[in-house]
């Protein structure tokens, strides 16, 4: 199946844009908002690029990794990490670690891989491509439910902060959540790459933070500085979860994988370290939507997400408003449908069989600097609030 951004550049493949505007790329949540502290001489060592990257990362990466989730999440993540009742590994960035926990998890008794629906579109290619099969839940709410009783399920994936809604689970969700894929047998993958683009207290949420990994299962939380630091180039996160789950991953990754070159850890060790440019990244974000906030604030269904910098928009066709958007004014969105998938048998009764419950949606990207973004969005507006746009996108 095509990826979202094949499926974007086939819809807008022959849609001219104005020559009198300058686009603005909306659809691709790649943060321009502050220039992370990486020191350029790191990435400049010649003698690391040519040696074989250390497996497990350097002393001074993992070292960076426990006093980050110390600082964020408490000192009981430490005494747990140095007690070796949680295990921690590097990873080329979240996205290969959710693909490849998916697929170690798809077994032939256990092929279900319990997913949310609207999905980062990894979660979903990974199980297609493991030969396993989606069960989609539409809320965390309904995430237990659809776990309960079952057997055949080897996966249960829970983006939290959500992508794309930006929504956030409290404490007695996630134990809820953790409690039922236990019963089920199935590994509970958390994907927190937005849980320090969370708009309140930036030391609360997060699976780590409430006590829960000491009452789940099998289970690993992803880490990544692609949303954290704004550096998705760089390819570097971390897993951290129970010893068995961690180990299995990283046996994985170490021989079919790809482990983090000396100069990459260098450099991720000082972001993981550093929290000044996350704070500032933070504000910058904040400020973003109270932009969006003041110019779309009145449109039928708008939400200012808890989470992230992704605006998910009502529309009435979330095809033709992109089309629309981009032939008129210059700006990229992507269609909510591109990241859902029909609801099936397999599926929670909520949204009906055979509804996509991204569709209607176009999820935009607060990623531009303020006044882009302020510009981007005067533009949304426009050709959003035109009379009877839908009859013509």
């Amino acid at each position: 199946m095509p990826s979202a951004f094949e499926r974007l550049r086939a819809l807008l493949v022959n849609v001219p844009v104005p020559a009198a505007l300058t686009p603005i790329p909306l659809h691709l949540g790649e943060a321009r908002l502050v220039t992370p502290p990486v020191d350029g001489r790191l990435l400049g060592d010649v003698a690391g690029w040519t040696r074989y990257p250390p497996l497990g990362g350097t002393p001074e990466l993992r070292a960076a990794y426990t006093g980050w989730l110390t600082r964020r999440f408490g000192g009981h993540v430490a005494v747990a990490v140095r007690d070796g009742s949680l295990a921690i590994e590097p990873s080329p960035g979240t996205k290969q670690a959710v693909a490849a926990a998916i697929a170690l998890s798809v077994t032939a008794l256990a092929p279900a891989v319990v997913l949310p629906n609207p999905f980062y579109p990894t979660y979903h290619a990974a199980t297609e491509t493991s030969g396993g099969r989606a069960v989609f839940y539409a809320h965390a709410e309904e995430l237990a439910a659809t776990v309960a009783g079952r057997r055949d399920v080897g996966a249960v994936v829970l983006c939290s902060p959500g992508n794309p809604r930006g929504e956030t689970h409290p404490p007695e969700r996630l134990r809820e959540i953790a409690a039922a894929a236990r019963e089920a047998g199935a590994l509970l993958v958390v994907d927190e790459c937005y849980i320090d683009l969370v708009h309140g207290a930036p030391a609360g949420g997060g699976f780590l933070a409430s006590g829960i990994a000491s009452e789940a299962g099998r289970f690993l939380v992803l880490h990544s500085l692609s949303k954290r630091s704004g550096m998705p180039g760089l390819r570097s996160g971390f897993v951290i979860g129970d010893p068995a789950s961690v180990a299995a991953y990283a046996g994985h990754n170490r021989a079919c994988g790809v482990s983090t070159a000396e100069p990459v850890c260098a450099v991720a060790a000082r972001l993981w370290a550093d929290d000044a440019h996350v704070a500032r990244l933070r504000a910058a974000v904040r400020a973003n939507w109270d932009v969006a906030d003041e110019l779309l604030g009145d449109l039928p269904g708008y939400r200012r997400a808890e989470a992230g910098f992704f605006l998910w928009l009502p529309v009435p066709d979330d095809e033709a408003a992109a089309r629309r958007l981009w032939r008129e004014e210059a700006v990229m969105t992507m269609p909510g449908r591109y990241l859902g998938a029909p609801i099936g048998r397999d599926a929670t009764a909520a949204t009906g069989p055979g509804v996509n419950p991204g569709a209607g949606h176009l999820r935009i990207a607060l990623v531009q600097a303020q006044d882009r973004t302020r510009e981007a969005l005067t533009r949304v507006r426009r050709a959003l609030t035109t009379t009877a746009w839908e009859l013509t996108g």
